[in-house]
């Protein structure tokens, strides 16, 4: 995800975009520092009275079911969100088939989820918000209760045996635009168009699933909207028009490669659309028809620099983790910039219209492919690495278009901050579930250049293509490991006061300071 970081400054607080933008500042410079002042100027009161920073917008966290000791519980054990995900079982594929009725605002649903159990289950859960119709547990009526804000308890009528391959039917129905949990939502309505997707969730408004990006899988959605309705999604679109009905179109995606539950999205409306090929990889870009004429000209030019920058961080990164690539322009106010939807990042509209900011918010969602989808998240207080990474691969585009060294970058960054005690508050090894979204942005890439420095260039790149080549959930401890075993230097120090302090870094060479 980017922070809301085009030039008019960042929202109140931190949540959606300000009603009048003010555009066209003459440097990026004045943004960073205007977005990290924004964030310090906040930590500075919450901070201190105990009242959580609301980026990812909740104010409690719902109540935890107890877990059953004979199956499955509700919830992985993730400290930021416990109820999020369900234990014993691991989902493999979800072949999700929605149809979407916009004069009821109403989505109807059937998920069959194919999974492994990881040990005996007499009962096990997935998280849905919408009410549940029915349960199938492979092929047999299994009971079903709901528990909670997201948590369907389901008893299969035989238990599930340990090792065991099996389905999971559900159907159900309702309205996503009436589900929010205190003050978050994931369904987004804008005249025609609608869109599902949001971060640290939103599978949940639209389709049941195992929620916690520890639990990758592969994804096929259909969703039947009538004829004139376009929908997009993530992977590959395998078809748009079954022919079966003269008022209704099926539009199927299909992901090829594994994904978090919360990287996954539908956007239905009126999308002008862009297909092709580029260095062997098919690619689609959608700009919704809201837009006008000359701002789709605009967002469409924006999208298609997506490619020289693929190329920029398969130089730094190693190759491309996925099948296809592209981007999605929604006509939303969405509170975030960019989120990087798997193979096909949304962008804010007013962002990708801001001709200085667009390119990097496009390098920062892509950076993501690499940080965040192929490597997944371990638990949510790893964010850090998703973050640093495609925050830094701001820093990289600058230095590698001759704007900026990524050196000089980190300097600014920290004069900026540097006297700011606040700032350095949160930690990036325990943000907390109120800030996972906040200092990282300039914490995180500061810490990753200063590294560069500490240990060069060939070390450094090393560890970023080696880190990203192996896909699947990891830490930032296993980082830290992966990062000390490309130096003799003692990293322990260098990681204490840049992940763990809650003060400014000093500005030693030990620090990363040159």
């Amino acid at each position: 995800m980017s922070s809301v970081d085009p030039d008019w400054g960042p929202p109140d607080p931190w949540g959606r975009f300000n009603e009048t933008p003010v555009r066209h500042r003459p440097y990026r410079a004045a943004y960073v520092f205007a977005v990290i002042m924004a964030v310090i100027a906040f930590l500075a009161v919450a901070v201190p009275v105990g009242i959580p920073f609301l980026v990812s917008r909740w104010t409690e966290q719902p109540p935890v079911v107890a877990p059953d000791p004979a199956g499955g519980r509700p919830g992985v054990g993730d400290p930021y969100f416990p109820d999020y995900g369900s234990s014993g079982y691991d989902a493999i594929k979800y072949t999700i088939s929605v149809d979407w009725d916009p004069a009821a605002k109403r989505l109807s649903g059937r998920t069959v989820i194919t999974a492994r159990a990881d040990q005996t289950l007499p009962s096990f859960y997935v998280d849905l918000a919408l009410p549940v119709e029915s349960v199938l547990v492979d092929g047999a009526p299994a009971r079903h209760a709901k528990a909670g804000f997201q948590d369907v308890k389901i008893t299969p009528r035989e238990p599930v045996p340990a090792g065991r391959d099996f389905k999971i039917t559900i159907e159900y129905a309702g309205e996503p635009g009436a589900v929010q949990r205190n003050e978050t939502r994931a369904w987004y309505a804008t005249g025609q168009e609608w869109t599902a997707a949001g971060e640290p969730e939103s599978a949940a408004w639209w389709y049941p699933s195992n929620d916690h990006p520890s639990d990758v899988a592969l994804m096929d959605v259909s969703v039947r909207v009538p004829a004139g309705f376009e929908v997009i999604s993530v992977g590959r679109l395998e078809s748009r028009d079954t022919a079966e009905e003269a008022d209704h179109d099926t539009w199927r995606w299909i992901a090829r490669q594994p994904m978090a539950t919360y990287l996954n999205f539908i956007s239905i409306g009126q999308y002008q659309i862009k297909e092709g090929v580029a260095a062997g990889r098919p690619y689609l870009y959608a700009v919704s028809e809201q837009l006008t004429e000359p701002e789709r000209k605009i967002a469409f030019a924006q999208l298609e620099k997506s490619e020289s920058m693929i190329t920029i961080m398969e130089e730094a990164f190693g190759p491309y983790p996925f099948s296809e690539f592209g981007g999605v322009v929604p006509v939303h106010d969405f509170w975030f910039g960019g989120l990087e939807t798997q193979t096909r990042p949304i962008y804010q509209r007013q962002a990708i219209l801001d001709d200085d900011f667009a390119p990097e918010l496009i390098m920062h969602e892509l950076a993501h492919m690499w940080y965040g989808n192929h490597v997944t998240l371990a638990q949510w207080d790893d964010i850090f690495i998703n973050e640093s990474y495609a925050t830094w691969a701001q820093w990289l585009y600058r230095e590698r278009t001759g704007r900026q060294p990524a050196a000089e970058a980190f300097a600014d960054m920290y004069g900026r901050v540097k006297d700011r005690p606040d700032f350095w508050r949160v930690t990036m090894i325990d943000p907390g579930p109120g800030q996972l979204f906040s200092t990282v942005y300039a914490r995180g890439p500061m810490t990753l250049q200063a590294l560069r420095t500490v240990i060069g260039d060939e070390a450094f790149f090393a560890l970023a293509r080696e880190w990203a080549a192996d896909p699947g959930p990891r830490s930032v401890e296993q980082w830290m490991a992966a990062a000390q075993a490309k130096t003799s230097t003692d990293l322990g120090p260098f990681f204490d006061a840049w992940l763990r302090s809650t003060s400014a870094p000093d500005p030693t060479a030990a620090n990363g300071f040159g």
